[in-house]
């Protein structure tokens, strides 16, 4: 299975970024609503047999964090350098994002020469194939800002199809939880 670990905005969150005006451009592709996340850990494919110890891992982990955690996204939209990624960033859960990686790297290692450091964003849109410059500079910079309490994280698994990935939740692990 294909996995990694999850905060997912709240409904008000959600609410608020479905209002963005993010256009039609061409060679664009949004993320639909059910697949808005930050990832706090890309664990790629993982064998079945490791799942039940993974979650487990994962909700001991959760339930010791103190929660909820406070996401915020912003301060606008930007692209990442070199890759075609819409996205906002989140800032608060760099101590979150440690805890699961700490929790969950003995089941799923860090690549040779490890991982790179925790990135926060919520990915927006994707660009296929080429998207002009006028269309990425009226896309980058849109004013955005939002908080969300994050009050459990998830092991969701990501199965590709036609149009986009479809996630669902294998594991949730509340935080603070006893």
């Amino acid at each position: 299975m294909r996995l990694f670990v999850a905060a997912w905005p709240d409904a008000p969150a959600r609410d608020r970024l479905a209002a963005l005006e993010l256009g039609r451009a061409k060679n664009l592709r949004l993320v639909g609503p059910t697949r808005w996340h930050v990832t706090l850990r890309f664990l790629g494919d993982v064998a079945e047999e490791r799942l039940a110890s993974l979650g487990d891992a994962l909700v001991a982990c959760a339930t010791a964090q103190p929660g909820p955690v406070v996401c915020r996204l912003g301060p606008g939209t930007g692209w990442f350098t070199g890759v075609r990624v819409l996205q906002i960033p989140a800032a608060g859960l760099d101590r979150l994002a440690d805890t699961v990686r700490a929790a969950t790297v003995p089941f799923v290692p860090e690549p040779p020469g490890g991982e790179p450091p925790f990135n926060g964003h919520l990915t927006l849109a994707r660009a296929k194939g080429r998207l002009g410059a006028a269309a990425q500079a009226d896309l980058a910079g849109i004013p955005f800002e939002v908080a969300f309490p994050v009050e459990h994280v998830d092991l969701v698994a990501s199965k590709g199809s036609p149009a986009g990935h479809v996630y669902s939740t294998v594991v949730r692990a509340p935080l603070g939880a006893t």
